[in-house]
């Protein structure tokens, strides 16, 4: 059985300078507990806030991983089943800590056509709840044309 997604957004229906939706998102120690669990982080400045503390930290740190993947879900929401979130980079310049809000963005910078295939550039980021961009990055994703071929998966250049 072959399934055809939904084609949710096209690469000509997206403007250079438009915003996508942001996502905000309160970092708890459970968040980072699990995350930290699962992905197997044992660093203890991640899980311990005694060890965080006698390193002169305020609190235990988030993970560079974790905001990585909240940064890959924003932008595969926004682009949904039928594109693909090709390439992403970030720099985490201050620590995330635990009751932080954070707000997950992109913005439209530049996009063009190659082989029958939409390219659409971003800036990319988080802000914290002093609305300082601690995580700046780029990032670029594959939509589908208006009557053109469907974003093959898994994409490759």
């Amino acid at each position: 059985m072959v399934v055809t997604p939904q084609v949710k957004l096209y690469y000509d229906d997206v403007e250079v300078g438009e915003k996508i939706p942001s996502q905000v998102q309160e970092l708890s120690v459970p968040i980072m507990m699990r995350w930290c669990g699962a992905a197997e982080i044992f660093s203890r400045d991640h899980i311990d806030y005694k060890y965080a503390i006698d390193h002169n930290l305020k609190d235990i740190v988030g993970s560079g991983w974790w905001t990585q993947a909240r940064l890959y879900k924003l932008l595969t929401d926004w682009v949904g089943d039928s594109g693909w979130v090709w390439k992403i980079h970030h720099q985490i310049r201050a620590n995330l800590h635990p009751d932080y809000i954070l707000t997950f963005w992109g913005k439209v910078v530049n996009k063009h056509e190659d082989s029958g295939l939409g390219y659409v550039d971003l800036e990319i980021g988080v802000t914290n709840q002093e609305n300082l961009t601690i995580v700046p990055g780029h990032a670029n994703v594959v939509l589908p044309l208006k009557g053109g071929r469907l974003v093959p998966y898994p994409f490759e250049v």
